[in-house]
């Protein structure tokens, strides 16, 4: 049977799995049979090349991180929410195999993980690389490798158990890096998808060293790559590389750490300030995907313009920044706006999050929409991986220094270098970038009832009761694996459901 390859850069699927989170290009399709040509000049090439840059933005931002942060114990349910990632949040019996988002986090990294396929393959065929262009398809292919490895990378976390390298059988996520329409892959082990990710890594390495890094750069550099190693040898539990290639993009000092309030607010809400290893192209025509669950602001004819946020910070995650910390001062608000709250109107009596409210040059009118700029690297992690990395080797006066460049430069309370004190600052510093849920598990750790705030409580503006405010998670609980989606195996009967989910 030939094997036709449709090569399709499927933005469009993408967003209507995603609930509109998503308005891309471009959406063509390309035949590829393995040994043909389907890149014929330098135009096809940047062509391809586009495609994937926008496949590589579908999958970031917007659902991809609010998951989650919904699911732990930094945000709860406004009494308005309407379900709005209701499974997800609870984790309770609604949260099956079934869920609509697991199961588009899922399938849409794959449907990525095909086009980054395809582009690997195709450029393996000297008939695929244009005269003249050599030098430039090298660098779209180390693009695609970085790509591939950091979307395994993301399943796995997902999917499967944290990686140890004692367990070599522990089921993580199929690798596919050949298209076969009939395939029924079976799931590969985590250590598998480690050693994957880890060869793409070192392509990915060696096809893009001669592209340095730069500033809010809106393609992989090698500052890019390098600080995909740091995630990557931080999960596997390599330490010393951690630490090494976290402070190799560290010691660039072309990435620095906003300082005061009007800094902090021009990385985050304006996507102008110094912190972006990689900020990615975004458009009015080609939105970014939306966070605007936090805040999904409205014009009100008595208020004009308002909040009627689904999610409202918990009271831990309030409590825990100190009262210099700009942090505070800069992604959250009691006044900014009034928060509608099922017809109610309130203002000064709670926070709200405004980390993301959204950059003016993304919306027309009056009322923010929450989309940024997508930043799928920022300095502020490479301090938190080489402390917590340097912690993990026991040179806990190396990662309290690391720790507190962090807390000084944020106005924060500087601690010392435990990894209790760790854990607390990633907590505070990543809030909202979808890392909240992939450190607990890394950690091994749950979390108590996510109390909500006082001011929400008083005014019944949160969902109450055990599976909200009263919800904890202990380390061994089920969710800190996700379901492997209902879809996928009664498609594929060689996939096999993570425990407690049953195959609803």
């Amino acid at each position: 049977m030939k094997n036709t390859i449709k090569y399709l850069f499927v933005a469009a699927a993408i967003a209507a799995v995603s609930a509109c989170d998503m308005n891309l290009t471009p959406t063509s399709a390309i035949v590829y049979e393995p040994g043909g040509q389907v890149i014929a000049t330098h135009e096809d090439l940047l062509q391809f090349e586009a495609g994937i840059l926008s496949n590589y933005r579908a999958i970031h931002g917007g659902m991809y991180n609010i998951i989650e942060d919904v699911m732990t114990d930094g945000f709860n349910a406004s009494a308005g929410f309407g379900n709005n990632y209701g499974g997800v949040h609870r984790t309770d019996d609604s949260f099956t195999s079934s869920d609509s988002y697991i199961d588009a986090y899922w399938g849409n990294h794959y449907i990525v993980i095909k086009n980054y396929n395809v582009l690997i393959n195709a450029l393996k065929d000297e008939i695929n690389i244009p005269a003249g262009s050599e030098a430039k398809a090298e660098i779209v292919k180390g693009e695609a490798f970085m790509f591939r490895a950091e979307a395994y990378m993301n399943l796995v976390r997902h999917f499967g158990k944290n990686y140890d390298p004692a367990d070599a059988t522990s089921l993580g996520v199929p690798i596919v890096l050949e298209f076969d329409l009939y395939a029924k892959p079976k799931r590969n082990t985590v250590q598998e998808v480690y050693k994957q990710i880890k060869a793409d890594l070192d392509s990915a390495a060696l096809y893009l060293a001669g592209v340095p890094g730069e500033l809010q750069a809106d393609h992989p550099t090698i500052d890019c790559v390098n600080a995909l190693y740091a995630r990557y040898y931080l999960d596997t539990k390599d330490y010393p590389n951690a630490a090494l290639y976290a402070k190799k993009v560290i010691d660039t000092e072309k990435y620095t750490l906003s300082d005061t309030a009007d800094k902090l607010k021009a990385e985050f809400r304006n996507d102008v300030g110094t912190e972006a290893i990689m900020q990615m192209y975004g458009s009015l025509q080609e939105l970014p995907n939306a966070t605007s669950v936090y805040t999904s602001m409205f014009s009100s004819q008595d208020h004009d313009v308002c909040f009627r946020s689904l999610f409202l910070p918990s009271k831990k995650l309030i409590d825990s920044y100190g009262g210099t910390d700009i942090r505070k001062t800069v992604w959250f608000t009691t006044t900014d706006y009034y928060t509608e709250v099922n017809g109610s109107y309130y203002r000064g009596d709670f926070y709200t999050f405004v980390k993301y409210l959204g950059n003016a040059n993304l919306y027309s009118g009056d009322v923010p929409n929450g989309v940024q700029m997508c930043k799928p690297f920022l300095i502020s992690e490479m301090y938190l991986i080489r402390a917590e990395a340097l912690c993990m080797q026991d040179n806990i006066l190396g990662a309290k220094s690391t720790l507190n460049t962090l807390q000084t430069k944020r106005g924060g309370t500087k601690t010392g270098g435990e990894l209790e004190d760790i854990q607390d600052e990633w907590f505070r510093e990543t809030v909202g970038e979808g890392m909240r849920w992939t450190c607990l598990k890394r950690w091994g750790i749950g979390f108590a009832a996510r109390a909500a705030q006082s001011g929400t409580l008083a005014k019944k503006a949160v969902m109450e009761g055990p599976s909200y405010d009263g919800r904890s998670m202990e380390a061994s609980d089920r969710a800190f694996l996700w379901p492997i989606p209902a879809d996928e195996i009664r498609l594929n009967e060689n996939l096999k459901q993570n425990p407690g989910y049953g195959n609803n």
